[in-house]
C-alpha cells in the first residue's frame, strides 16, 4: 500500500509520523517547501515538487493536506489516478469544483474520507450517544464556542500568509468548521441559518475575524455558534440543555459534565492525547480503503455541511 501525502505543513506531517507509528512505511510526497532539511524525520522519504511525477510511483492512496485553495486541483488529479482520497477539511471553498470533484469520486467508485478528526475524541463520542438515546429528553437549545489566537497557531510562521488568514479559502468559518460539522452530526439536516462575520480587529488579516451563528435545525431546536481568532487563552465550550438536564464539555480541561434529574457526573480526560484523534481517523478510513466500505465522513456528507450552512 503506497500512501501519498500532498502537503508537509504542520498536518501532512502529524500524518506521516502517524502512518509510520501504525506501520506504513511505503510513503512518498508531495511538496514545494524548500526548507525540508528542517524536517529530519523524512530525510529518507521520496520527495517530489511536482505533483505529477508522484503520481507516476502509483500511489493507492493520497491524504490532502496543502492549503485549502489547492485541494480541489489536487484531488482532482489524484482521484483522476484511482486514489483512495483522504482530504482534510474544508474540501474546499467553491462550489462548482467541490461538485466537480465529487462527480468524479462518484464515476470512479472513489474511497473517499474528510478530516474532521474532532467525530473521534471520546467525549464528543459520549455526547453523540447521549443524544441519539434521548438521554436528556427533547433539546431544547444549543451553544457552542471556539476562539484561538490566529498568531499562536504557527511561531515560525508569518500568520498573516497563513491559508487560514486568506480572504475566500481562509476565515474561521471554514478553518474551524469542526463545530459545525459536529452540531450537524449530533443533530441533524440544518433548515435555516443565519452568519454574521467580523472583520474588526487588530490582526490585519485578509478574512473575517470571528463569524457567528444562528442555526435552526430541522427537528425545531436552535443553536448559538461563536467562532474566532482572537482569543489568546483558547476556549472551547459547547452546552446542550434538554427537558430533563443538560450536557456541558470543556474541550480545554477536558471535562465533560452531565446533568440530569438533580443529579450530576463529571467525566475527566485528563490523560487524553490529542494526537489520539489523528490516528483514530486515519486507522478508520484505512480500514475503510481495505474493505472498500465507505466512510460516514465523506465528501457528500461535507458538501451538505457546507452547503446547509451556506460557506459556500
Amino acid at each position: 500500500m503506497k500512501i501519498l501525502i500532498a502537503g508537509l505543513g504542520s498536518i501532512g506531517q502529524r500524518h506521516a509520523k502517524n502512518l509510520l507509528k501504525l506501520g506504513y512505511k511505503d510513503i512518498i510526497f508531495f511538496t514545494k517547501r524548500k526548507d525540508l532539511n528542517k524536517i529530519n524525520l523524512f530525510k529518507k522519504i521520496k520527495i517530489f515538487n511536482k505533483l505529477d511525477l508522484a503520481l507516476k510511483q502509483k500511489p493507492n492512496i493520497a491524504l490532502i493536506c496543502n492549503p485549502t485553495d489547492l485541494h480541489f486541483k489536487t484531488a482532482m488529479k489524484c482521484a483522476k489516478e484511482k486514489c483512495s482520497l483522504f482530504i482534510e477539511k474544508p474540501i474546499g471553498y467553491k462550489k462548482k469544483e467541490i461538485l466537480s470533484l465529487k462527480k468524479l469520486i462518484k464515476k470512479k467508485k472513489i474511497i473517499n474520507m474528510v478530516g474532521y478528526m474532532m467525530r473521534f475524541h471520546p467525549a464528543i463520542n459520549k455526547i453523540k450517544y447521549l443524544i441519539k438515546k434521548k438521554y436528556i429528553g427533547k433539546i431544547y437549545y444549543i451553544y457552542s464556542e471556539w476562539g484561538e489566537y490566529l498568531p499562536n497557531w504557527h511561531r515560525n510562521e508569518d500568520y498573516k500568509n497563513s491559508y487560514a488568514a486568506k480572504k475566500n479559502s481562509g476565515g474561521p468559518a471554514l478553518t474551524l468548521s469542526h463545530d459545525l460539522d459536529l452540531l450537524r452530526w449530533f443533530f441533524g439536516p440544518i433548515k435555516n441559518i443565519y452568519q454574521e462575520n467580523i472583520k474588526i480587529s487588530h490582526l490585519n488579516i485578509k478574512s473575517e475575524s470571528s463569524a457567528d451563528f444562528l442555526i435552526k435545525f430541522k427537528f425545531g431546536a436552535n443553536a448559538l455558534l461563536h467562532l474566532d481568532y482572537l482569543q489568546k487563552r483558547p476556549f472551547r465550550f459547547l452546552k446542550i440543555l434538554g427537558e430533563n438536564g443538560l450536557i456541558k464539555f470543556e474541550y480545554y480541561k477536558n471535562k465533560l459534565t452531565i446533568k440530569k434529574s438533580n443529579k450530576t457526573k463529571n467525566f475527566f480526560y485528563k490523560n487524553f492525547n490529542r494526537n489520539k484523534m489523528f490516528l483514530n481517523e486515519i486507522k478508520y478510513f484505512l480500514k475503510c480503503v481495505y474493505k472498500q466500505k465507505h466512510t460516514s465522513i465523506n465528501i457528500e456528507d461535507s458538501i451538505k455541511l457546507l452547503t446547509e450552512t451556506k460557506i459556500i
